[in-house]
């Protein structure tokens, strides 16, 4: 073999083994190449970010018309990125948030008699600035906020506009229900998404030395559907799970018919099915699961203890005399967040710890530092957790 043709197979091989996969199994490609400190462009209005598009991607778009109806379509996004010193070796992926749907009403063919209950695209570097930097100026988006056991991280923003908690595989048209309303078409392509971040963060981040998965609200729902896929991808990595104002209650608290409706509608067992069969009738054993599998990551559930979003999440839904959501009763989310902790998390895992804190708010990681109880207040309580300290303990208000 000529010289150069040989040196060229041996870069190519090179290459390819850098890539590895997008922690599913699915082979590499030649392109799936690392992201480098130059690649994409600064994000205007979010200092110390740079915004990198994914042409392989897919965002649900969602547009009102004059009359407050949505027109549907579809568009790419991409990962927001700011990069930590080059030294470096922790990495933080989280995972946006903003509701989710699964049926004509939660999806926006109700509109303008009741909104959609997900977020939709179009998402790119403006909507980055404008709706999550700006919004949240005491989140983990400003580096000078983050807990000092990973200061330096670099922070991967992953967004959400597919309606399915990051773990769908599936476009739905959903039927038409008010007259000359839209019947909405919804791709939700939460999982494929993950799969093409994946692909070029793994060799990015050949070797993380802490490896923290969060997200809030639909994010933390994220992060149980794609927890495995990524700890798959880096194995060898301190792994931590933040799940911020998502938890998975245990079996029937979730009413029947919703949880069946994620699997139909979104192809949810796409996520599940391979680490969690039993989800398909317990969500909660996501966790119970995740933890058997990795017992020495720290995995965390935050929540308010009657969160009004999560409990409208969990309620039901009317359609007569106009529709509507129904929301689960305070207290017995409150008695099943409780149920979810004890029986699931701590003391059943010797990994799993709970932070529930007073009142209807969501989520809590827009601002930690403003959940002072319970002792010691939720941004100490991380700083424990990341840090592996022995203190870190379930605590609730």
């Amino acid at each position: 073999m000529p010289p150069r043709l040989l040196t060229s197979v041996a870069a190519l091989a090179v290459a390819l083994a850098a890539c590895g996969d997008a922690g599913d199994g699915s082979p590499a490609s030649p392109t799936d190449l690392a992201i480098s400190r130059t690649e994409g462009a600064d994000v205007p209005g979010a200092p110390g970010w740079r915004w990198v598009p994914f042409p392989d991607s897919v965002c649900t778009d969602a547009i009102p018309d004059e009359l407050g109806r949505y027109r549907f379509g579809t568009s790419t996004t991409g990962l927001a990125v700011s990069w930590g010193p080059a030294g470096s070796r922790d990495l933080v992926v989280f995972l946006q948030g903003g509701g989710a749907c699964w049926e004509s009403v939660t999806c926006g063919g109700a509109a303008p008699l009741l909104d959609k209950t997900a977020s939709a695209g179009p998402f790119g570097p403006a909507e980055f600035a404008r709706d999550v930097f700006d919004r949240y100026p005491r989140s983990w988006l400003r580096r000078e906020n983050l807990p000092p056991a990973i200061r330096d991280a670099t922070v991967v923003f992953v967004p959400y506009c597919t309606g399915d908690v990051h773990g769908g595989d599936r476009v739905q048209t959903y039927p038409r229900i008010l007259p000359g309303g839209p019947a909405p078409t919804w791709h939700h392509a939460g999982r494929a998404n993950v799969t093409a971040f994946l692909r070029r963060l793994g060799p990015t981040f050949p070797a993380p030395r802490k490896l923290v998965v969060a997200g809030a609200s639909g994010g933390g729902f994220g992060t149980l559907a794609n927890y495995e896929r990524f700890r798959a991808r880096w194995p060898a990595a301190r792994g931590y799970l933040v799940d911020d104002s998502a938890p998975p209650l245990v079996g029937d608290a979730i009413p029947p018919a919703t949880r069946s409706a994620w699997y139909s509608s979104w192809n949810l067992g796409a996520s599940l099915d391979p680490f969690c069969p039993a989800c398909r009738s317990d969500l909660s054993a996501a966790l119970r699961e995740l933890a058997r599998r990795h017992p020495a990551d720290r995995i965390a559930l935050v929540s308010h203890l009657a969160d009004e979003v999560i409990r409208g999440f969990y309620g039901s839904i009317v359609v007569a005399p106009r529709p509507d959501l129904v929301p689960m009763p305070a207290d017995e989310f409150a008695a099943e967040l409780h149920r979810l902790g004890t029986t699931v998390l701590d003391p059943a895992t010797p990994n799993g710890r709970w932070f529930f804190t007073a009142g209807s708010g969501h989520p809590t990681l827009d601002d930690p530092p403003a959940i002072a109880t319970p002792s010691p207040g939720l941004a100490a309580w991380l700083e424990l957790m990341l840090s592996d300290s022995p203190e870190w303990r379930s605590a609730s208000d």
